[in-house]
This record gives structure tokens, C-alpha cells and sequence, in this order.
């Protein structure tokens, strides 16, 4: 039976995709930078959505010496742009990275849009979002494709592309690990999936040209193009293991550690479409935030890596004073469950959280001190809140850990555990990665070892990469975790449901089903996969962009991110305000899809303003850049 539906439902999505698929086949080593795309060559995206409005975002890369430029936008019921609704006009500078981010307000509630933007005289792609539903009414069915540790230099995001082309998800949620900050090879090691930079991200430019490079990947650019999308950032996206004064990957020689968290968030909030709280008392647009879906449900984001954190490796696991989330963030998040039970009136109460939540014992040792096990006096304080106060229907949706898991989470103050919901808090789903390398626990202990200590632990894949939707419907809400089989070879993997996993409404524990779902709701068609009515800049006068250029002001380095269409010398020449050469210097790119260049100024180089021209025998580029001490 489960077969036999798989079958019927991917069979025209198949056929639907070809020509997309096709496209990308044709591009595989160069699609990144296709000319069709130019200006916009890193797509749009949506997110945040509330019932009356939606973050729109796209990035500008200027070809030439630039300090800002007026981008277009408007949105629309209707792909031809004949019904368009609301529009208008954003000027954005090198100082946000050349990224556009509108939150587009009157909107009307549980609709479907087009959006797209215009600049030099080309438009982007047209992206597709939705409003959510008006904040009391009732809602029968919403579907989120949860997804995790989108590892670039560890393969391709053959899973992303089968969840983007379903068309049958509302909104695609990030549970962090967009980026990871290491090295190229270090964390892994494809051998068509380089980093840019191809050193570890440290630096606001560093962490700027990772995203850069991130979302020039295709099936990425597709999926934040179809779908509005909510993102919490985890640890990655500044450095492993973070947490508010430190990080297991931050060193005494890589500076401070407060400048590298800041220069991570602003990259983030400058890449992903996320709401810019721009609030005095909150002046690091802390990310905890949450959505209320009708009376359905309430999506509740947190914040367990940065915003409050302690140590995982400081006070012990049951210090009182020890905090994940920090006093604020507590109360908030109590707050937010106590109103959605007795206020708001929502059934569903979903924790969108990066880190494991359920314990993980072997023979009564805690695995990870990273997990809420290394906060578990604050994890049992939050479950005797939701006990108390008889919080109904709460479940925990969590990334982190690159691997499966369906788990009821016990409450040693109800009592003793039991399969039925005896001495059960609450319940968690947990996303496999996209493509970043499972975990081993304990030096490889296996499924048998974890469910034998774990008797809470349901179900758990160690190894499959994937992502589940997560179903949530007046009656129950199920996750089922769809997996892959390739992440090594572009386009070529096969997708099957591994398992499916539920709670019903007023009940405390998972069952496992036998069957996925299927939607309640119809999905609008897809927005065109290649822009319309775009010129491009890319001609055979063009014959190398340049992307990024940074730090600017600069010291010792100056870094370039480059495409070429295929190898080439070129000439980098920096020259000082009196025109004099200072440093001329060859190198080659176009050896690979995207060229990342480092240059080493002269050391007597005095502070002041420089231009840098980049050329070949037929084309140049030129900007101004500063010089500091």
C-alpha cells in the first residue's frame, strides 16, 4: 500500500521535473553562475511568514565599482505579475552585502503569492511564498518539510531537491547548520564541493562569501524560491560547539570571540530571510520568536546555542544555575506555551529547537554534554511547567545531531516511564541531515545498545540522510522521515519513506504508522524556474565576474571571489591615488566553478585609498579600496 501511493503521488512530480532537472544536468559544474540569473544570481527567498505578512529577500551582485544600488520589487497573485498587490522600491549598500530583505505588511491571510525583483533593468527570478492563516480562525491542515545540516563540501543536496519538487509542504524549516565555518576538507571532503572561502570562516567577510558561495548551489536557489522558509541558526553558523562567551572551535589566536559571534549573526541576518526585530532592548536580533497558525498551532523558535547558554562543559548537568536558554528566554518560552494554551487557544504548541531534547543515557552515562542532557535541571524545570500548568499537546522539533529519532521525553516527576505515556512529558521528532556526516555515539554504539538503555527512544537511523514533514492536523500530528540514497552524484538518488511516527491530540506519546501522509490542502503551481525577461550581463565581453571583494577597508590581504566561464590569466594591479603601480600580480582562474583569491599587499603599504583593476587582454573591472593600519 505505502508502495502503491509513494508511486502514484512521485510519478507526475517526476515527470513535472525534467526539464528543470535536465537544465541542471547540462550546468553541473558551471550552473552556479549561469548567465540567465545575472544580476540575481543568488535567487530569492521568503520566510517569516505571519497571516498578513511575509520577509521577502534577494542579493545584487553589481558588476564594477558600486556603493549602491535601487532594487524594484513587487508581489502578486499571479506568475504574469497582472494582479500585483503590493510593490515598491529598497536602495541596498555594500554594507549589507548588496542583500535586499522587505517585510512586506497588509497582506491577506492563508494566500498563496508571486514575488520578484528588478535591477539594471533585468528581474530575478520570481519567487513563491504564502501568508499564514488569520490568527483566530480555524485551520485544518499545515505541513512543514523540517530539514538540517546542509554540509556543502559533503556532497549534494540530492534530498532538498525531492522535497522542494513534492509541492506539498507550507513551509520549509531550518533547524540550523545552514553553513559550517571549517576549512574546506575538514569537515568534508567532496571532491566537486570546494569551499569559498576554502579557509575557516572567522571574519564578517569570511562568513559573508560562505553564504555567498552556499547559495549558488541549485537546489538550495529552488528550494528558498518555492517555499517561505523559518531558520534557527545552531552552531555552525559561528563556530562547533558555541555557546555565549565561547566555542569548542574558537581559539585564543583567532581574536575575540565576541567580534566572531557578531560578525556570524550579522552574516546570517544579511543571508536569510528572517524578520529584523530592530527592537532597543534587543539589539542582537535575538532569533527566538514564534507563529501562530490559526487555532491549529503555534511554531515556537528558540534560541539553545547563543542567545543564554552556559558552558556545556562548566557547572555540572545539574546545577540549578547552569541555563541553556538563559532567564529571558525561559520565560518567554513559558510564557509563549501558558498563552497558547489559555489565551491564544491553539491546539498544537510545535518547539522549533536545535538540540537534542530527550535524554541519551548508556548505562546511565550522558553521551553529550552538548544536548539538553548537559542542561538538565533547566530541562526538567521546563517539563514540570508544562505538567503544572497542564500544558496540552506540545511537541519538540529538533536538527543538531544529523541522525533520526522518534522520542517520547520522560518526566521523572509524573513517575515511571512507561510505552503508554506513563511518566511522559513530551514528545520529539528529530531531522537527519541533508548531507553532513552522521555521528558516532560512544565510539560506535549502535541502534541496539540505545534502544536497550533508551526505552523512551522509539525509533532512531544513524546513518540515512534526509529531511521528515512535519504533518499537523486538528487530530494528530505525524512525522514522516523521508531518506536518500546518493549524496555523492549529482541528481541521482532515490528517495523512500523510512518511517512514520505520531501523536494524537490529548495523548502525551508517539505510535508509529504504517502509512504517510497526504495533504489536506492543494498547492499552486511552482514559480518558473528560470527568470523571465532578464538581460544579462554575462556576454562574451564578460568574460570573467567578479563576485566579492573584502575586507575593504583592508590591511595585509585582499581577497577575491571570481567566476570565469573557462581558464584564463588575469592581471590584478593595485594602484595608489597618483596612479603609480604598487603591486601587479598574475594569476589563473577558471579552473574551477568559482576562483577564490588571495593577495598579499606590500607590508611598507601606507593607510590611505587604493583602486584595484582586475583584467585580461579585452575586459577590466575596478574598484576603490581602503587601506588601514
Amino acid at each position: 500500500m505505502k508502495l502503491y501511493i509513494l508511486f502514484y503521488i512521485l510519478l507526475p512530480l517526476w515527470l513535472l521535473s525534467q526539464n528543470q532537472r535536465e537544465y541542471k544536468f547540462k550546468n553541473r559544474l558551471s550552473f552556479s553562475l549561469d548567465p540567465a540569473f545575472a544580476p540575481f544570481y543568488h535567487g530569492v527567498a521568503s520566510g517569516d511568514p505571519l497571516d498578513t505578512a511575509v520577509i521577502i529577500w534577494t542579493r545584487v551582485t553589481p558588476s564594477g565599482q558600486i556603493d549602491s544600488v535601487l532594487v524594484e520589487w513587487e508581489i502578486a497573485y499571479d506568475t504574469l505579475f497582472n494582479q500585483i498587490v503590493k510593490s515598491g522600491t529598497y536602495w541596498t549598500k555594500a554594507t549589507r552585502d548588496y542583500t535586499v530583505k522587505i517585510d512586506v505588511r497588509g497582506l491577506q491571510p492563508n494566500k498563496w503569492y508571486y514575488y520578484r525583483f528588478k535591477a539594471f533593468n533585468a528581474y530575478s527570478l520570481i519567487g513563491r511564498t504564502r501568508t499564514l492563516p488569520q490568527l483566530n480562525a480555524p485551520y485544518n491542515n499545515l505541513r512543514l518539510g523540517v530539514i538540517g545540516g546542509t554540509n556543502y563540501n559533503n556532497g549534494y543536496y540530492n534530498a532538498l531537491y525531492t522535497l522542494s519538487m513534492k509541492n506539498n509542504v507550507d513551509i520549509i524549516v531550518h533547524t540550523g547548520d545552514y553553513i559550517y565555518e571549517y576549512e574546506t576538507n575538514h569537515y568534508g571532503a567532496h571532491p566537486d564541493r570546494e569551499l569559498s572561502p576554502n579557509w575557516e570562516c572567522i571574519t564578517l567577510d569570511d562568513y559573508r562569501m560562505r553564504y555567498a558561495h552556499y547559495r549558488l548551489d541549485p537546489d538550495l536557489r529552488l528550494a528558498h524560491q518555492q517555499y517561505p522558509w523559518i531558520v534557527i541558526y545552531d552552531d555552525h553558523e559561528t563556530a562547533n560547539n558555541s555557546w555565549k562567551n565561547g566555542a569548542e572551535n574558537h581559539q585564543p589566536n583567532e581574536g575575540s570571540w565576541q567580534e566572531r559571534k557578531e560578525a556570524g549573526i550579522q552574516a546570517f541576518y544579511e543571508w536569510i530571510p528572517i524578520r529584523e526585530i530592530n527592537d532597543p532592548n534587543n539589539p542582537n536580533n535575538k532569533i527566538h520568536r514564534s507563529f501562530k497558525v490559526g487555532t491549529l498551532a503555534k511554531l515556537i523558535a528558540i534560541d539553545t546555542r547563543l542567545e543564554g547558554r552556559d558552558d556545556p562543559n562548566g557547572l555540572g548537568i545539574d546545577d540549578p544555575n547552569k541555563t541553556m536558554l538563559g532567564i529571558k528566554q525561559y520565560n518567554w518560552l513559558t510564557t509563549e506555551l501558558y498563552n497558547s494554551q489559555y489565551t491564544d487557544t491553539t491546539i498544537w504548541k510545535i518547539i522549533i529547537n536545535q538540540v537534542m531534547f530527550a535524554p541519551l543515557q548508556i548505562a546511565g552515562y550522558v553521551l553529550n554534554k552538548d544536548q539538553w542532557d548537559g542542561y538538565r535541571f533547566e530541562r526538567q524545570k521546563l517539563l514540570n511547567f508544562i505538567y503544572g500548568w497542564n500544558i496540552k499537546n506540545t511537541v519538540v522539533v529538533t536538527g543538531d545531531i544529523h541522525t533520526s529519532w522518534a522520542n517520547d521525553v520522560p518526566n521523572q516527576t509524573i513517575g515511571q516511564y512507561g510505552p503508554n505515556g506513563q511518566g511522559v512529558g513530551t514528545v520529539e521528532f528529530v531531522t537527519p541531515s541533508i548531507t553532513s556526516p552522521s555521528v558516532s555515539f560512544g565510539g560506535g554504539i549502535g541502534a541496539s545498545i540505545i534502544y536497550s538503555s533508551n526505552p523512551h527512544i522509539k525509533w532512531v537511523d544513524l546513518e540515512k540522510r534526509g529531511y521528515y514533514i512535519l504533518d499537523i492536523r486538528n487530530n494528530k500530528v505525524q512525522a514522516d522521515w523521508f531518506f536518500v540514497d546518493d549524496i555523492n552524484n549529482y541528481g541521482n538518488a532515490y528517495e523512500y519513506n523510512a518511517q512514520s511516527w505520531f501523536i494524537n491530540y490529548n495523548e502525551n506519546f508517539i505510535r508509529q504508522s504504517s502509512v504517510f501522509t497526504i495533504p489536506l490542502n492543494q498547492y499552486p503551481p511552482f514559480a518558473p524556474f528560470l527568470p523571465i525577461q532578464t538581460k544579462s550581463p554575462l556576454k562574451e565581453k564578460t568574460p570573467f565576474l567578479l563576485l566579492s571583494i573584502a575586507p575593504n577597508p583592508f590591511n595585509q590581504f585582499i581577497n577575491l571571489q571570481i567566476y570565469a566561464k573557462e581558464p584564463q590569466p588575469i592581471n590584478v594591479k593595485l594602484f595608489n591615488n597618483e596612479g603609480k603601480i604598487i603591486l601587479n600580480q598574475t594569476v589563473t582562474i577558471g579552473n574551477y566553478d568559482i576562483d577564490y583569491v588571495r593577495i598579499t599587499v606590500p607590508e611598507n603599504l601606507k593607510k590611505g585609498i587604493y583602486q584595484i583593476n582586475i583584467e585580461n587582454k579585452t575586459y577590466s573591472i575596478s574598484n576603490k579600496l581602503i587601506k588601514i593600519e
